[in-house]
Formats: C-alpha cells, sequence, structure tokens
C-alpha cells in the first residue's frame, strides 16, 4: 500500500523548538485507509505517541511506561518530503 504523511495540527512553545502535533497517515488509494499518531518535537527528535493521553502523561508525569517511537529530524523529513510511503508509517518507526 502507498501511503503519505502530513501534519494535521501543530502548536509551538514560546521556545520554537518544541512542538506538539498530529501526524496523519493516510492512503487515497485504499479505500480512504487513515491512522494518526501525536507526537512532541525537541532537538532535532521527534517522539510518536499512539494516544494524545500517552503524549501529555509523557510531558505532564514523566511518566515513561507508554511506547513511543523516536526518529531523527533528518529521517522524518524524507518520509514527509516523499512523493508517498511504501507502506504504512507506523511499521517504519521502532517502537519502544
Amino acid at each position: 500500500m502507498k501511503t503519505k504523511i502530513k501534519t494535521v495540527h501543530e502548536e509551538q512553545f514560546d521556545n520554537k523548538n518544541i512542538v506538539v502535533g498530529i501526524l496523519l497517515n493516510y492512503s487515497e488509494e485504499d479505500n480512504n485507509w487513515k491512522d494518526s499518531f501525536t507526537y512532541y518535537y525537541h532537538d532535532n527528535i521527534y517522539i510518536f505517541f499512539n494516544t494524545i493521553i500517552e503524549l501529555i502523561n509523557y510531558l505532564l508525569y514523566g511518566e515513561k511506561n507508554m511506547k513511543r517511537a523516536y526518529m531523527p529530524e533528518e529521517i522524518f523529513d524524507q518520509y514527509f518530503d516523499a512523493e508517498y510511503i511504501d507502506g504504512i508509517f507506523k511499521n517504519k518507526l521502532n517502537w519502544v
């Protein structure tokens, strides 16, 4: 399946180097398949979470027991700028 990713919503903190947002992974060909992730960006690293609650628990309470995936900005930009992704974005992430 060929998919694409795009930012659906993004908010920057006063420090321009910290961003939280929602990323949409979708396919225009496969019955409008879609999936979404929340993310936190800081110091050229994206951290992806499956849910908004997991992102909040990570940021506000320092909870580290949930699944999350880290990706350097330069690798993320390759997927973001690509014409399409071969497969789904979730499978490109290494969840810890």
